[in-house]
């Protein structure tokens, strides 16, 4: 237990290293409170770790300009500010704070003029305006509205839209506040002939990733989502949509997007170890066109001390969107697996969609298993597995995450009245998250979740068991250490998984961090299985690639003992 104990005086480090100067503000509350701690120059400075007395002092001046300001975006003009600095040198600043009466809208006239003056896009922004007469003065609400008719015009082909008035008058003494918006929309323009620059790939191929029509309103997000949807594809290497104004006919823009190709072929070499599967290398060799309707094969071998593998990807673009497909693979995958090991044969054909913001995949497997458990020998199994599995998330850094979230759900099985020797069905959860706490904290979480439907569990191939442990499971724990075990104590694996992890990751120094971190987890035939602890800390570089961990865990259940180092790349989450 002492080393848990260092997992949470890390985990509540971070905040209350921040704690050695106060900033109190009494008598608001909600956006005008939020508001005037983003405007508190003094607070800024202390939670940025300053201290030096003397600019404490200045800044404390500087704070009752600094609220005033905040509330007056709010429509607060007249508060009255009780300001005080605590201790000597200061320890503590308490602002006391009374709003007083707020400013109200009076005259408030929005209105669109020009060719575009019933265009009903306009129109539905002006109605959702909260801009009324009575209501309390926001400044934001002024600016939000004034952004939404300008962005509204140029996203629908009135690219010459100005205001011809703006205003938002203040009368602080009549604590009134009128407002006038009037749009000139200027011409209405549309898309003209679109064309692509590229090379060795059919343009009606192509024309499929372009979401821009001729004849339809000019809408400049149209043009970043192609660029978006060219470049995701793979093909080239820069993507640049250009619309031509010069040569607009009769309102309409033509538009040329200059492409540059990527080689043909790509080759990757890896080197590297990680605590689950040892000393590694991978080869690998891309071939992104093999013909000019984009069709692509990877060619992968993957050689460890734990799991070896090679395997052919054959992929036929489909849709209107990157990653859509229809896919051909076949691997052949050599791995240890608890006391046993696995050999197996793949052969998958799988439809790759992305209906809404969902990635689908259906999937049909055929699989040949030889399978070795000590006590029991070598058998053989054949399976024929159809699956569905869905993916999503929403990270604000693809690398480098601090605020997101991914999911993954998978569901297949086989059955003994076709092809497969056994009867099963088995479904899979991952969860993963990530959330900041402050400048310098994220914290990080992990839910695993799985279950099979089988009624002899010695027929499932040690490929469809669950087991648990490693640096992707139960810290503290070999890989895939975590089982059931049978009469002669040999891991045979479970029906049922369950992991959790929770982890704190603090800043320390430029691309350098700490980290603290606590799992928990065990594969069973109990669908509730006792969950065996490990924690531990780590320590974090945060290079191009990923972030590079080295941690050292500590089990805290079972006959383990001593502390477990793990290595490994965390990418995204």
């Amino acid at each position: 237990m002492p080393a848990f104990a260092g997992v949470l005086a890390l985990a509540l480090w971070a905040p209350a290293a921040l704690a050695s100067f106060d900033v109190t503000i009494h008598g608001l509350s909600g956006d005008e409170l939020k508001n005037v701690e983003a405007r508190l120059s003094l607070r800024a400075y202390v939670e940025d770790d300053g201290e030096d007395p003397a600019q404490i002092r200045r800044l404390h001046r500087q704070a009752e300009e600094d609220i005033r300001g905040a509330l007056q975006a709010y429509g607060y003009y007249e508060p009255v500010i009780h300001a005080q600095l605590k201790g000597d040198p200061p320890e503590e600043a308490v602002y006391d704070i009374e709003p007083g009466p707020p400013t109200l809208l009076g005259e408030v006239a929005l209105e669109v003029t020009g060719p575009g003056a019933q265009e009903r896009a306009l129109l539905e922004v002006i109605a959702r305006s909260r801009l009324h007469p009575g209501e309390r003065l926001h400044h934001q609400d002024y600016e939000d509205g004034k952004s939404a008719l300008a962005r509204t015009a140029y996203q629908n082909g009135y690219l010459d839209a100005r205001f011809t008035a703006h205003s938002l008058v203040v009368d602080a003494l009549r604590r009134r506040a009128d407002v006038r918006l009037t749009l000139e929309t200027g011409p209405h323009y549309f898309f003209g002939e679109v064309s692509v620059a590229q090379e060795g790939l059919d343009p009606g191929f192509i024309a499929r990733y372009v979401p821009i029509v001729p004849g339809e309103p000019f809408n400049p997000d149209k043009l970043l989502a192609a660029q978006f949807l060219l470049s995701d594809l793979g093909y080239f290497a820069t993507v640049d949509v250009q619309p031509q104004r010069d040569k607009t006919v009769d309102g309409r823009i033509p538009i040329v997007i200059a492409t540059t190709p990527r080689p043909p072929r790509k080759y990757e070499v890896g080197t590297g170890y990680g605590t689950d599967t040892g000393a590694r290398i991978s080869l690998g060799t891309e071939f992104r066109r093999l013909n000019d309707s984009g069709h692509k094969l990877r060619v992968d071998t993957r050689l460890s001390q734990v799991k070896n593998s090679a395997g052919l990807d054959y992929r036929i673009p489909l849709g209107t969107r990157a990653g859509e497909n229809l896919g051909f693979a076949t691997t052949y995958t050599v791995e240890d697996v608890g006391d046993g090991y696995s050999r197996r044969y793949d052969f998958t054909i799988n439809l790759s969609r992305t209906p809404g913001k969902w990635q689908r995949q259906i999937y049909l497997k055929h699989q040949y298993e030889q399978s070795y458990e000590p006590g029991t020998g070598t058998d053989s199994t054949k399976l024929l597995l159809p699956g569905v599995s869905y993916s999503r998330g929403q990270l604000d850094d693809p690398i480098h995450a601090r605020n997101g979230w991914s999911v993954f759900l998978d569901l297949h099985g086989g059955t003994e009245a076709v092809v497969s020797d056994v009867t099963f069905l088995q479904g899979r959860a991952l969860l993963r998250a990530v959330r900041p706490w402050g400048e310098r904290v994220r914290i990080l979480g992990r839910v695993e979740l799985g279950a099979s439907v089988v009624d002899t569990f010695r027929e499932l191939p040690v490929s469809q068991r669950f087991f648990a442990g490693g640096d992707q499971s139960v810290r503290g724990y070999a890989y895939q250490s975590l089982g059931r075990r049978d009469e002669n104590g040999l891991l045979v694996g479970g029906k049922y998984v369950t992991t959790y992890s929770l982890e704190t990751e603090v800043r320390v120094w430029g691309h350098w961090g700490a980290a603290a971190f606590f799992d928990m987890g065990n594969a069973d035939d109990d669908p509730a299985p006792h969950l065996y602890r490990g924690t531990g800390l780590g320590l974090r570089y945060r290079a191009p690639i990923g972030t590079v961990q080295v941690d050292l865990a500590y089990p805290l259940d079972g006959d383990r003992h001593g502390i477990r180092p793990h290595l490994g790349i965390r990418v995204g989450l």
